[in-house]
């Protein structure tokens, strides 16, 4: 590795969309070079966007060794990530990048064709080859890059990518969502990761994927390349771990649901897990729990804005005051007679942070004005929790965040 101030590991985490075509690709393996100037660095990535819905598609039917469709997906996998391959890595090393992948393809539709101990373990056995792909491909950008430019984007002189070719994440055997063995992973990471990090290259990591103690494949569940990387993080002893996706940050509310919802430059970790338990799309839910124990910062960044600033979750933050984000949770487990006889659904409005009896006092206010009804209101662990008729949880969100969410503490508004 580099000199003792670099000694520290930068783990970078690239979602789907980050990695969604050829010229995404070759834009992540310009970000992960170019931090790579600087100390070492380990690639967490997730599959090609859409790939894990075609393979767990797949991997719904029964067995069908050398049948059709295990064939018809390997050819739409594999046009897929060839051409990627020719946008992205260059042209003296796409010939090895694409014998791995063909040889991926040819153990996919093996492990398509061989019989499972349980749907479950056959589900995990199949998704894991989307991160496996795109992990090769992304290793062979990174590796390629020159000085000059790789799918436009500037890269770095002489950096090496290289994919760990040994899961470095141990699990038990819950397979589909999966629990993480800490110390096991640590030992792991030792055994596979530093070594490459050592010879100086970018030690990329299919994340999603774990290893139950038999050696079996598991996933994390959906989202869990987010928890792998603040895993491989807390195994690394990182100080920080980058979150890369297709948005320039946490905002303080869905944007589909509110269209004027701001961009939160500082979360604290009771923050964004709370805000990802209750549906936060950016993160998964339990990837704050290794960043916690290792007190690592997190770091929620643009792929395609680089330049943005993006949210930065840490220790140093205890949290705000008041409102700091917003949440709807729909089909709540708790329904309001109706006029009809009926009974309906519920949602509930969870406004995260260090509210106020004030806030309470306006809320309640504002949704009697608004002749928005509502069947409980109160304190929570989360913050405040308003219950209203389901139709009307929309409504309610929106007038909750436009009133009660505050500015980012400590940060200046411009006149």
């Amino acid at each position: 590795m580099k000199g003792e101030a670099d000694q520290n590991p930068l783990v970078i985490k690239f979602g789907g969309t980050s990695v969604g075509s050829g010229a995404a690709i070759g834009r992540a393996a310009a970000i992960a070079a170019g931090a790579a100037r600087g100390r070492p660095v380990a690639v967490v990535v997730s599959a090609m966007s859409g790939v894990t819905n075609l393979l767990l598609g797949h991997a719904s039917g029964a067995p069908d060794a050398g049948g059709a469709a295990a064939m018809a997906l390997r050819e739409t996998l594999a046009e897929r990530h060839l051409r990627a391959i020719h946008e992205a890595v260059p042209p003296e090393r796409r010939a090895e990048v694409e014998n791995r992948v063909l040889g991926l393809l040819d153990e996919l539709v093996e492990a398509a064709g061989r019989p499972a101990e349980s749907v479950k373990a056959r589900r995990a056995g199949i998704a894991v080859f989307g991160e496996r792909l795109s992990a090769e491909v992304l290793a062979g950008a990174v590796a390629g890059t020159v000085a000059g430019t790789v799918a436009g984007a500037v890269a770095n002189a002489g950096v090496a990518g290289e994919v760990v070719e040994v899961d470095p994440i141990a699990t038990d055997r819950r397979f589909d969502e999966a629990e993480v063995d800490a110390r096991e992973t640590e030992g792991r990471c030792s055994r596979y990761v530093v070594p490459v990090l050592e010879r100086g290259a970018v030690a990329v990591v299919p994340g999603f994927v774990g290893r139950a103690p038999d050696g079996s494949p598991t996933t994390l569940g959906r989202g869990g390349s987010d928890l792998s990387a603040t895993v491989i993080g807390r195994a690394l002893g990182s100080r920080e771990v980058w979150i890369m996706s297709d948005v320039d940050g946490v905002l303080d509310a869905d944007p589909r649901l509110v269209p004027d919802a701001a961009l939160m430059p500082r979360l604290s970790y009771h923050e964004a897990h709370t805000f990802a338990g209750l549906g936060a799309k950016i993160l998964h839910h339990k990837t704050m729990v290794p960043a916690a124990e290792a007190r690592m910062d997190v770091l929620v960044r643009n792929t395609f804005a680089p330049e943005t600033p993006g949210t930065r979750i840490s220790a140093d933050f205890a949290g705000g005051s008041g409102v700091r984000c917003v949440a709807l949770r729909r089909k709540v487990p708790m329904e309001i007679p109706c006029a009809s006889g009926r009974r309906s659904e519920t949602a509930m409005v969870v406004c995260i942070g260090s509210p106020s009896e004030a806030d309470l006092k306006l809320g309640l206010r504002l949704l009697r004005k608004a002749k928005i009804r509502f069947l409980h209101a109160g304190f929570a662990s989360a913050g405040l929790v308003f219950v209203v008729n389901g139709d009307q949880g929309e409504d309610a969100l929106r007038l909750l965040h436009g009133s009660l969410v505050m500015a980012d503490p400590g940060v200046e508004e411009v006149a």
